[in-house]
């Protein structure tokens, strides 16, 4: 009878990982070499998984869509957003009842919004919301700015959904969420109240969904200030993948180190 094969030390220590997709699985609509492998690899051994992700823009059903493109097979609860966080957020510290919220972001932020009950405002009326919403927004306007700081300045609660400054694509980096909610930051003299990663809140909240504790758990991403300082603080060890935004010389000086730096996922095979 043939040996088995060895299980990769990686697989074999952690009882479940938390997986970015930006930059790590995959750039824009590009599949990032060695991902679809990890992922059959980790299934294979039966081993927990979550997709998560500070991208709010996208529905959960999107993103399912967007891993069967690369190759990787998918549930909708399989997938955490900044946004389904933000949007468990909202439940557990607000009485939502008859309130309104202006939202700037994709399809993603918009629905796991309006689950709450939150009754979105559009055009004039936004400034007039209690809550402004904001996510990484690619149809961005100065109309959009406008009327999320006049409601702002009315007294609106400042939600950011995440606080990444860029967005990793084939062709370079992007503004992403952060950029957007510093420039109403610095117009509306507010700080905003941010849920994803680094936010320890979000990363509890994968935890739960996984069943799963801290020490048990690899989170695996692209960005030293997001995926790496976030798995630090709820006390996971962390992988550092540099297909994304992160270069190797960026980890000179930074505190917290990764546990883990590898070129792509392949190498953890």
């Amino acid at each position: 009878m043939s040996a088995q094969p060895e299980l990769p030390p990686v697989i074999e220590r952690y009882q479940a990982f938390l997986v970015d997709m930006d930059g790590v699985v995959y750039l824009d609509r590009e599949p990032v070499a060695g991902a679809a492998d990890f992922v059959q690899a980790v299934r294979r051994e039966k081993k927990k998984l979550l997709f998560l992700t500070n991208n709010s823009k996208f529905t959960r059903a999107e993103y399912r869509e967007k891993l069967a493109g690369v190759g990787i097979p998918a549930s909708e609860e399989e997938v955490l957003t900044s946004a389904a966080a933000t949007a468990d957020f909202l439940r557990e510290n607000y009485d939502l009842g008859g309130s309104t919220a202006f939202v700037i972001g994709g399809r993603g932020v918009e629905e796991e919004s309006a689950a709450t009950g939150l009754r979105l405002l559009r055009g004039e009326e936004a400034k007039e919301a209690g809550f402004v919403i904001v996510g990484w927004d690619t149809d961005l306007t100065y109309d959009k700015l406008r009327l999320a700081c006049l409601a702002l300045h009315r007294g609106a609660v400042f939600i950011g959904t995440n606080p990444d400054a860029t967005f990793p694509s084939p062709e370079g980096l992007w503004p992403g969420a952060g950029a957007i909610i510093a420039a109403l930051e610095r117009a509306a003299g507010r700080e905003a109240l941010v849920v994803g990663k680094p936010n320890l809140y979000m990363m509890q909240v994968a935890l739960n969904r996984l069943g799963e504790i801290a020490d048990r758990t690899l989170v695996i991403g692209d960005r030293l200030d997001t995926d790496i300082l976030g798995g630090w603080r709820a006390g996971m060890d962390t992988c550092l993948v540099l297909t994304g935004v992160t270069r190797r010389k960026d980890l000179e000086g930074r505190h917290p180190q990764p546990d883990l730096v590898v070129e792509n996922l392949r190498e953890l095979l």
